[in-house]
């Protein structure tokens, strides 16, 4: 089994809009940072502002997971300078459900780091939801570090 990563094109993108955008919302309505009523709204508006020329915006390079010809999944990430350092930024990563499991997750982070690398990255950031026990898993397997916590608490708690 040969797993590949290949560009997306417009009908790829499309596609992975209409998935990441409802899971994006959805994650933060599970953390309580959106309303339901409005998430998918604000969703569709916070990738239109990363994304603004689609799967053509510049520093940005979102991909098919492709196992033997068969999209298994997407990634997404972008390449930033600042300062200090030129940093990637892990936006998206998302394996099928009938294909997680299986190893193609880390083999695929794998696989980013390494193409990342030899664009001339220093390090690779990326943010996960609390809730996502089973990523932040991956991630630190991967040698990933926390450095921050966001922190929540329901003031009805303390009435």
């Amino acid at each position: 089994m040969t797993l590949n990563l290949k560009f997306m094109n417009n009908q790829d993108f499309q596609r992975f809009l209409e998935i990441a955008t409802v899971n994006f919302a959805n994650d933060k309505v599970k953390n309580g940072s959106w309303k339901e009523e409005t998430a998918l709204e604000q969703s569709k508006a916070a990738f239109q502002s990363l994304l603004p020329e689609g799967e053509n915006t510049e520093n940005n390079y979102l991909k098919n997971i492709v196992l033997n010809e068969e999209t298994i999944g997407y990634i997404w990430y972008s390449i930033n300078k600042n300062q200090e350092s030129i940093y990637a930024y892990l936006y998206e990563i998302l394996i099928y459900r009938e294909y997680r499991g299986q190893g193609f997750g880390k083999e695929t982070m794998g696989m980013c780091i390494k193409e990342i690398n030899e664009l001339g990255v220093d390090d690779v950031w990326l943010h996960v939801f609390g809730h996502n026990q089973g990523a932040l898993n991956l991630y630190q397997q991967l040698g990933f570090e926390i450095t921050d916590y966001n922190l929540k608490v329901s003031s009805s708690r303390f009435k």
